[in-house]
């Protein structure tokens, strides 16, 4: 037990790495800063979903509920951030709305795995999408700066790698319909389509570029379990391999939020 509690301890702080700012420090105003968090939300509202419906098949169990734990206290961890961060009025009012949904996904998540709280867990995770993206919008439109747009843009691909695999959980768990499958076709589309775009930013270090490849070489490894239509699948390896991607995302999102810091130093 006391292992167990050690291991989660470590998870989390580990995930608070991610934060490239806090509450308090002068960092937490800038805009980029700002856009990076909002755009977490999006990634962990998918990645929660998704490891309650892989819970839900059994597959990966233990890493899925470690997963989890750890992504629905750095949920809360980053919404707390935006709400002692921002000011202004209409980003308030969206933060408020969320207030109610995330205190139900919390909940859910700590109960043990039912198909109906799968199906409610599916429609919180879009709510909350849609919700904030709207956050991710409104700041972005503060500052509309080419480096804050690429780090909403390079964001939102470690939302769409989980948005991807939340739909193969779904599949996998029971929740077959024409519209989840049409949904996780729109995903793919648009993660290959940001990808080209990020692919050809001028601001773009040597780093950057690398890091790209690599999100290009294992997506070339899962893609046709998403668009040949076939039921045969590895779960195992679309959980791990969205989740590297989504880890090689992230890295690059933290560094167009350096390049913005770096721009505005000059």
């Amino acid at each position: 037990m006391k292992a167990k509690y050690k291991a989660l301890i470590l998870l989390w702080f580990a995930a608070l790495l991610w934060l490239p700012m806090s509450a308090s420090g002068a960092v937490a105003a800038d805009m980029a800063a700002l856009v990076n968090t909002a755009g977490m939300q999006r990634m962990l509202s998918q990645r929660i979903a998704k490891d309650y419906l892989f819970l839900g098949g059994q597959i990966r169990a233990g890493k899925a509920t470690r997963q989890m734990k750890g992504s629905v206290a750095l949920m809360v961890n980053n919404h707390d951030v935006l709400k002692k961060s921002v000011t202004d009025a209409r980003v308030r009012e969206l933060l408020d709305e969320i207030d109610p949904l995330l205190e139900k996904m919390v909940k859910i998540s700590k109960a043990p795995y039912v198909k109906f709280d799968g199906a409610t867990m599916l429609e919180l995770s879009e709510t909350l999408l849609e919700l904030n993206q709207a956050v991710v919008m409104e700041l972005e439109g503060k500052q509309a700066e080419k480096t804050v747009s690429a780090v909403n843009i390079a964001g939102r691909q470690r939302m769409l790698s989980q948005r991807i695999s939340k739909f193969y959980a779904a599949h996998q768990a029971g929740f077959q319909s024409d519209a989840t499958m049409a949904q996780m076709t729109r995903a793919v589309e648009e993660f290959e389509s940001a990808h080209a775009n990020l692919e050809s930013n001028s601001l773009n270090s040597e780093k950057i570029n690398r890091e790209l490849k690599g999100v290009e070489n294992l997506w070339k490894t899962i893609r046709h379990y998403f668009t040949d239509n076939s039921e045969v699948g590895y779960p195992v390896t679309i959980f791990v391999t969205t989740d590297d991607i989504m880890k090689r995302m992230n890295a690059i999102t933290l560094m167009y939020v350096k390049a913005h810091w770096a721009s505005k130093s000059n």
